[in-house]
């Protein structure tokens, strides 16, 4: 069903608000006076093709979106732009420069004919009414999943390409100090995960984990919402929380951990066996050295470190499945820093460490552009001036990835 001039022109309207030009900036930037661009708006004028094309364009939009019966979404560089408010320049281009990426890598991935791409599945679960239901639906929702992607009870050493894996794209942008991460699903662009590339890496990947799990429960959220210092107490924030938390760091896996080292013991126990002499069951009290057993400072950060979580994290999910009580919790956050050391010591500590020289920004977007422009020139799906507009928007020069794109054609 075709949309009326004024649905046409309201949709117009919307989109120019988005990106904060007025009507008379609109106007000059495609060469109308600004009273046809009123008169478009309310339908009291039809847009012509080549206007429409002009207005999308300025508008970062794709003409289809003003003439179909959807809802009109959002673009992702407007959701991202609302985070930061008064931008620097600096920033405005860095995080423009990222949702260039995410669209050209979407044309791509249609150019190669994948435009219905598999998601991970919704887990449809009502919204938590409690703290408590939200950690339970949480926890709940990542032992399904780590069951569904067959990851085991073992450490995920590389988050960002399990979540790409699942046809979600990712990036590292310059969020404020208060924002962590936002998760966008949109009509076109797809399923796309944000997260501030300041933090140190462990931070990054619980993160990622975090926008993973809106992903997974929250999709239909029309509205995309920052996880940031604001609306950490909302339960679906916890929700998400406690499913980073077992995703990253499995209660399975702690157990299997603990057991390995023999720590997290009592200090004293006692045993029953049967004597086949007496015939009579015989009772024996056992008696352990109790700094044999107790986990300590070394031990939570070597586990920190095999999970790649934050120590405090990992010193927390001791306390979540009561293998230390709050009182040892709260000593062995007040060693973190003695934890770090130790790591330091190691030379286990770049993960760790928010020095931005110690960190890779894993710029997983741009491998993600990368791939795809290979394989769509490889196809012939794209020319090789296309493909040189690939890699100039990757940051990497054409003449080091054209050998590799050419490798083994035939002719």
């Amino acid at each position: 069903m075709t949309l009326t001039h004024e649905a046409i022109g309201e949709r117009l309207k919307e989109a120019r608000k988005n990106v904060r030009l007025s009507q008379e900036e609109a106007a000059q930037a495609v060469g109308l006076d600004r009273t046809a661009i009123v008169k478009i708006e309310k339908g009291a004028r039809t847009v012509t093709g080549v206007e429409l094309l002009l207005l999308a364009r300025l508008y970062r939009r794709d003409p289809a979106e003003f003439l179909v019966e959807q809802p009109l979404q959002e673009d992702p560089i407007t959701t991202l732009g609302r985070i930061q408010g008064n931008a620097p320049l600096e920033w405005s281009k860095e995080v423009s420069h990222n949702i260039e990426i995410l669209k050209e890598a979407v044309r791509l991935r249609e150019a190669l004919g994948d435009q219905i791409h598999a998601f991970p599945p919704i887990y449809q679960l009502p919204a938590p009414n409690s703290y408590e239901e939200a950690i339970e639906q949480g926890k709940e929702i990542a032992v399904l999943e780590r069951k569904r992607l067959k990851l085991g009870s073992g450490p995920i050493s590389d988050i960002v390409s399990l979540i790409a894996s699942q046809g979600i794209w990712t990036a590292a942008v310059p969020f404020p100090d208060d924002v962590s991460g936002l998760f966008i699903a949109h009509d076109k662009y797809g399923l796309a995960i944000f997260i501030h590339e300041g933090q140190a890496l462990v931070r990054q990947r619980f993160s990622y984990a975090h926008e993973y799990a809106h992903a997974l429960v929250d999709r239909n959220r029309r509205e995309p919402e920052p996880t940031s210092t604001k609306n950490r107490n909302d339960f679906i924030e916890k929700r998400a929380n406690a499913f980073a938390s077992e995703f990253l760091i499995p209660a399975a896996g702690v157990y299997e951990t603990l057991e390995r080292k023999q720590k997290g013991r009592p200090s004293r126990a006692s045993s029953w066996i049967w004597d086949a002499a007496t015939n009579e069951a015989i009772h024996h009290d056992i008696r352990h050295d109790g700094n044999a057993h107790k986990i300590s400072v070394h031990d939570v950060a070597l586990l920190a470190h095999e999970y790649i979580v934050s120590y405090d994290v990992a010193a927390i999910r001791l306390r979540d499945i009561n293998a230390i009580s709050k009182s040892q919790l709260d000593t062995l956050l007040e060693q973190r820093e003695k934890g770090k050391q130790l790591l330091k010591s190691l030379k286990l500590f770049d993960l760790f460490s928010e020095e931005k020289e110690a960190q890779d920004d894993q710029p997983y977007l741009m491998r993600q552009l990368v791939i795809l422009g290979i394989e769509a020139f490889r196809r012939g799906k794209i020319s090789a001036g296309r493909f040189r507009s690939v890699c100039e928007l990757a940051g990497i020069p054409y003449e080091d990835l054209m050998p590799v794109a050419m490798a083994d054609i035939e002719e």
